[in-house]
């Protein structure tokens, strides 16, 4: 019960302090300083969305041109192959033609 009551008597003599010494004014004092951080942080928070989503596009744009860029790799590598195998089918025709050419003789 001592502990209690000594704690009590504390927080009296700590809370008519606060109250003599000017506390509101401090208290005022700190909530405006805080106010005035929160705006900055929501500046600083509407920056950094905008700027996240700038680069979120960008990165879809470039995804884009990638795979662009690599259906188009493809379609030229499937035309040189096919370029490829006719040279060779030609080249075998060329090859059987006078092989047969150089047997008749």
């Amino acid at each position: 019960m001592k502990k209690f009551l000594f704690g009590l008597v504390i927080g009296i003599v700590a809370l008519g302090a606060f109250l003599y010494f000017g506390g509101p004014k401090y208290l005022k004092l700190i909530g405006s300083k805080t106010e005035q951080a929160g705006e900055r942080l929501e500046k600083y928070e509407r920056s950094f969305k905008h700027t996240a989503d700038e680069a979120k596009e960008a990165a879809s744009d470039t995804a884009e041109t990638v795979k662009e860029k690599a259906g188009s790799a493809k379609e030229s590598i499937g035309y040189a192959i096919d370029k490829a195998r006719k040279t060779v089918e030609r080249a075998n025709e060329n090859t059987e033609e006078k092989s047969r050419e150089s047997d008749r003789q």
